[in-house]
């Protein structure tokens, strides 16, 4: 029989978790810092510069889905697509931290 895992201790996930602080992260830096394909949707690098990339993120997410939100909002500001996506990043940020309530 195992022992059970203490309650503080944060359970890793297996997938991929919408709104997931830490997986949010270090998908966003590896996006970011990493080079991509000559179509840019797939990410090509090499894995010790992934490894830094997420080691990075993980030690500088942000704590709660509204930061989550806005991050990922910035990043995609410094990239230079400002759209709707980053508009609604912004909103959905806004309503994570009033509840819904506007």
């Amino acid at each position: 029989m195992t022992e059970p895992r203490p309650a503080e201790q944060p359970i890793v996930p297996t997938v991929w978790v919408d709104g997931h602080p830490q997986l949010e992260a270090i998908a966003a830096a590896v996006w970011e810092q990493c080079d991509r394909s000559d179509s840019g949707l797939c990410v090509e690098d090499d894995p010790r510069s992934i490894a830094v990339a997420a080691l990075a993120a993980v030690h500088s997410a942000p704590a709660t889905p509204a930061a989550v939100l806005r991050d990922a909002a910035d990043r995609l500001d410094r990239l230079g697509l400002r759209d709707l996506a980053t508009q609604e990043l912004r909103r959905m940020a806004d309503e994570a931290e009033t509840g819904g309530a506007q």
